[in-house]
């Protein structure tokens, strides 16, 4: 069974719903989809997910009904619809805000202030993740050579110390690290927000670097300009937010990691706000 919290178009979800239930289902068709929804036109779920029809609340409720939809699940469906059939950037944003709202929340854990230290050098996050990956026999010359650029065996020595003392990893009974916590997030609060700041100036620093030091084939780069109002600027944030968490899900199912990866996103004002005084 498809999972509609999976989707952001509520055509194509229709479309693939479609074609599950006709793979399961020979006698399955628009027009019995249809007459299950109570909709008379029995073409009219076909225009729907072909986009020359759109659905209204009454319509929703009866097509969401049809496929048996949860309430979690017919809430979000709403939501859906209403996102991709809204015409100005403020709708748009409300609806994706409802969206992220019902969807399933990430099991991510939240560092603590106590726990700062972390972000204090910009390789600790990596041996967090490659240490997990295989076993260097306490070679800490080897750990910091897997590293790009590579560290010294000092600083990889005293990385693996300071996640262990902290709390991120710990040694299981065959004598290999693991993650006491597999997706982490940071909530800083104003005051201590300069220390994230200072480990994300690190990270970009690293993904000027890797223009000279990792091949174009091995890494993805990309700019874009626009022209946008505030509504469309909070919208971006939303949305970027909300890709990082989808990013975090992929990674989490991934049971054959070999090597670790930075994704960095920026998106900040490149001019003055018209009319606005300093």
């Amino acid at each position: 069974m498809i999972n509609i919290f999976e989707y952001q178009n509520y055509r194509t979800y229709l479309k693939e719903y479609y074609n599950e239930q006709k793979d399961l289902k020979k006698y399955f068709s628009y027009r019995y989809f249809s007459k299950k929804a109570g909709i008379n036109a029995s073409a009219f779920l076909y225009y729907v997910i072909e986009g020359k029809r759109n659905l209204t609340k009454k319509s929703i409720d009866k097509i969401s009904t049809a496929i048996g939809h949860s309430k979690e699940e017919n809430e979000y469906f709403e939501n859906l619809v209403f996102f991709n059939q809204a015409k100005t950037i403020l709708d748009k944003t409300m609806y994706y805000s409802r969206i992220v709202e019902c969807r399933k929340p990430l099991d991510l854990t939240t560092v603590s202030k106590e726990r700062y230290d972390f972000y204090s050098k910009w390789y600790h996050s990596i041996v967090r993740e490659i240490v997990t990956m295989f076993d260097f026999h306490g070679d800490f010359t080897l750990l910091g050579q897997q590293l790009m650029p590579p560290i010294s065996a000092k600083d990889a020595q005293e990385s693996i110390e300071l996640l262990e003392r902290l709390g991120f990893i710990e040694l299981d009974d065959n004598g290999l690290y693991h993650q006491t916590d597999t997706i982490i997030g940071v909530k800083p609060v104003p005051q201590e927000a300069f220390i994230i700041e200072k480990f994300q100036t690190e990270m970009l620093a690293m993904a000027i670097k890797s223009y000279d030091r990792v091949p174009r084939s091995e890494r993805m780069s990309a700019s874009t300009t626009f022209s946008i109002s505030e509504a469309t600027f909070e919208l971006f944030k939303m949305r970027t937010r909300e890709f990082r968490k989808e990013l975090l899900e992929i990674a989490k199912l991934d049971n054959e990691p070999h090597r670790v990866v930075q994704f960095t996103f920026n998106l900040f004002p490149i001019s003055r706000e018209l009319g606005k005084k300093d």
